[in-house]
């Protein structure tokens, strides 16, 4: 007879897959790590607008750096359509998209895959090229352990900070 009560079982997390790999700029990854860093924040990531005609509109975004983020959801956030979770919703409206609680968020725009990833007060900010506020270069987000009701201004600090990314995603 078995006992089975203290059975462990091992579970053994996903490697990331190839896209995620292919794109991580080091780079991105190390001014994430800061840009996270100095705004008090948990995790955080960046997505670089990409397009599948070169000479076309922005159409989805690509996971280059993530901060804090599990690899079960780097995975699924590799790639976002414009319009799809707080990255792909900030794109298109190409505003900043704030949630004060994403584990409590009920409007759709916050993803139930990047739940497990524990943030609560978020925003996912886009970043335009300099000079030139049509074109989209990456939306970067920022999460909170606390629910978090973001003033006007704390908004436009980080999207001020956020900007600084494009000293380093155009290399």
């Amino acid at each position: 007879m078995t006992d089975t009560t203290h059975r462990q079982t091992t579970v053994i997390a996903p490697d990331l897959n190839e896209t995620v790999l292919k794109n991580t700029r080091p780079q991105v990854a190390a001014w994430l790590t800061e840009f996270v860093e100095r705004n008090g924040g948990w995790c955080g990531s960046v997505h670089l607008a990409d397009s599948a005609d070169p000479a076309g509109p922005e159409r989805e975004l690509v996971l280059v750096a993530a901060h804090n983020l599990p690899v079960s959801v780097q995975n699924i956030t590799t790639v976002i359509p414009f319009g799809k979770g707080m990255a792909g919703t900030a794109a298109q409206r190409r505003e900043t998209v704030v949630i004060p609680d994403f584990q409590a968020d009920t409007t759709g725009v916050a993803a139930v895959g990047g739940r497990p990833v524990r943030a609560r007060g978020s925003l996912a900010i886009p970043v335009f090229a300099t000079g030139d506020d049509t074109q989209l270069v990456a939306v970067v987000g920022l999460g909170f352990t606390e629910r978090r009701d973001f003033t006007e201004a704390e908004v436009a600090a980080y999207e001020r900070d956020a900007a600084t990314v494009l000293t380093v995603s155009q290399r």
